[in-house]
């Protein structure tokens, strides 16, 4: 199998007992899926331009993948004297990498602490309908959301807020 970078495909968005809140209010698509039963793997994520570890090939089957990206706003300085406000996942930008392989499942906890003041949400380019996942995404501050894909195309693909859409 091939490595995959941010890729998504198929999408499973649930409350309650697997995601404490935030998401499409009201929205909840089975919470038990033949991902549940994969190897679960915590991918500690790091800023760029370092990689999270990985394997370069993949080993065994299919692997569940456990990420989490908390949205930070802050003041960051992008030039010499030049500041702006950034809304960063993880406190960096661009945000980190996450790596999976092809089949593999990933499984985003995003995160939008209460000391925030706007809704956030995420959009991935690679991913197959409601707009990357971002309308499933919406977090108010003090929210979490969690959003489960199939990686099914190889690539390396970015992704960022997209309130508003």
């Amino acid at each position: 199998m091939a490595a995959t970078s941010l890729v998504a495909g198929s999408y499973l968005v649930a409350k309650g007992a697997q995601a404490t809140s935030g998401g499409l209010e009201g929205f909840t698509v089975g919470t038990k899926t033949q991902a549940d039963a994969l190897p679960r793997v915590k991918q500690k994520l790091v800023p760029p331009p370092f990689v999270p570890e990985h394997d370069q090939v993949a080993k065994g089957g299919p692997k569940l993948i456990e990420v989490e990206l908390t949205v930070v706003e802050q003041e960051m300085e992008v030039a010499d004297g030049v500041y702006m406000q950034a809304m960063t996942f993880n406190g960096s930008m661009p945000g980190p990498l996450i790596i999976c392989h092809e089949g593999d499942y990933v499984e985003l906890t995003l995160k939008n602490p209460a000391t925030n003041t706007m809704v956030h949400n995420i959009d991935f380019h690679a991913s197959t309908g409601a707009l990357g996942g971002g309308e499933l995404t919406n977090v108010a501050p003090g929210e979490q959301v969690k959003l489960r894909w199939k990686a099914t195309k190889v690539g390396t693909f970015i992704y960022h807020c997209a309130l508003g859409v």
